[in-house]
């Protein structure tokens, strides 16, 4: 589910309220609590892709296979869908919130939540999309070679301070307060463009709108991300891997 997907059933219910028109709220029913295990498999790497269209995301690793997840709701029509497939050794992972229309007024005791933790094992490309919400990735112990994220609407936390091998990120800011952690002892490199809030950054130098540390050019791992467009505050930190 892209993120043009994923935002779309709310504005047009939005639209739809503006214009006169009744757009009913989702039922609430009981929170049900589903865990969901995938085994890695015969993958010798994986392409993981992540999308919420409205919730409360968190990503960590440290999963027994390629993924274990809790989800939290009660909203029958968003249950996740989970599916996997491996092919000539490459794995493809999609966990994704069904794209169901939203009401324009949300019952206050909406609940929405997913914590997923992804393998350590296997080689790994992220594709992380969130619509509206909190999200919270932290890809400390994660075999990572390239992360792409949409931060969506809403508040933010990337903590990239425990890699530890050459990385390559991608992340629109969106519109909200994104927060992104990064190592002071590996070197790191971050290329700001077309934000229309603030960026503040601490531990990095500023020359034309890339932010490097001291440990660029100098360390033997490198980590190179672009930061895209933002309606907001976005806030670069650099900091000891032994003291998070």
């Amino acid at each position: 589910m892209s993120r043009k997907l994923s935002l779309f059933p709310a504005m047009a219910a939005l639209l739809l309220a503006g214009a006169g028109c009744y757009v009913p709220a989702p039922q609430v029913h009981k929170i049900v609590s589903m865990d969901s295990k995938v085994e890695i498999g015969e993958a010798e790497s994986t392409q993981v892709s992540i999308a919420v269209g409205v919730g409360k995301l968190t990503i960590t690793g440290g999963a027994k296979g390629l993924l274990d997840a809790r989800f939290e709701y009660n909203i029958p029509d968003w249950k996740p869908e989970v599916s996997y497939e491996v092919k000539e050794g490459f794995g493809r992972l999609t966990v994704e919130q069904p794209s169901t229309v939203v009401g324009a007024t949300w019952p206050s005791n909406v609940r929405y939540e997913w914590n997923l933790r992804l393998s350590n094992k296997v080689p790994m490309d992220l594709d992380v999309e969130m619509g509206v919400g909190k999200m919270d990735l932290d890809t400390r112990g994660l075999n990572l070679r390239h992360l792409k994220v949409d931060a969506g609407v809403g508040e933010g936390r990337i903590d990239l301070s425990g890699t530890t091998a050459n990385l390559t990120a991608d992340i629109e800011a969106g519109i909200g307060k994104l927060k992104l952690l990064l190592p002071s002892d590996v070197g790191v490199s971050v290329e700001a463009r077309g934000a229309i809030g603030h960026v503040k950054a601490r531990g990095l130098t500023n020359d034309g709108g890339t932010w490097t540390n001291d440990a660029w050019g100098t360390s033997k791992v490198s980590i190179y991300v672009s930061v895209e467009g933002g309606i907001g505050e976005v806030e670069i930190e650099t900091v000891a891997r032994d003291i998070i």
